[in-house]
């Protein structure tokens, strides 16, 4: 895969991680689990959707012609791993609702769950971007400090 296409990929997945980590932060208690789940996933489509569109109008204005068909494609795929980024804390949201675990925890579970996922991919991501020993641990720490903001922001917030 070329590098302008995996970076956008990869960025677009850590992206997705924390719009996922935001919502889960601002999700009303009210919602229940299942509304939240599916808060979080019609969030990060629109998102997509956003996305897609500016890179898909920002090639056109610079190849200075409409994309073809693989082009078009190609915009489209790039950018899923930001939607695909929510599958495990969505996953956590639905498995909860299905136990009957209260919204205040379930969606504090999933915000924990996705600072995990946020320290493993800053260290995937960094570790494939070269990095060793301490700088490593530091990409991953910071990576997952993103997602501590968000739940210091729910517990302000609510």
């Amino acid at each position: 895969m070329e590098p302008e296409r995996l970076h956008r990929r990869r960025a677009s997945h850590l992206y997705g991680l924390i719009i996922s980590g935001s919502v889960l932060a601002a999700a009303p208690v009210e919602f229940g689990l299942g509304r939240v789940a599916a808060a979080v996933v019609f969030t990060l489509t629109v998102y997509w959707v956003a996305e897609s569109y500016a890179h898909w109008i920002a090639a056109r204005t610079v190849h200075r012609r409409d994309l073809t068909r693989d082009e078009q494609r190609t915009v489209l795929a790039d950018g899923l791993p930001l939607v695909a980024s929510c599958l495990v804390p969505v996953g956590v949201l639905l498995v909860e609702a299905a136990l009957g675990v209260q919204t205040k925890v379930g969606v504090d579970v999933a915000l924990v769950v996705n600072v995990v996922l946020l320290v493993v991919v800053g260290w995937r991501m960094g570790r494939a971007g070269g990095l060793r020993g301490v700088r490593l641990v530091l990409s991953a720490l910071v990576t997952g400090l993103l997602g501590v903001v968000m739940i210091v922001l729910k517990h302000a917030l609510h």
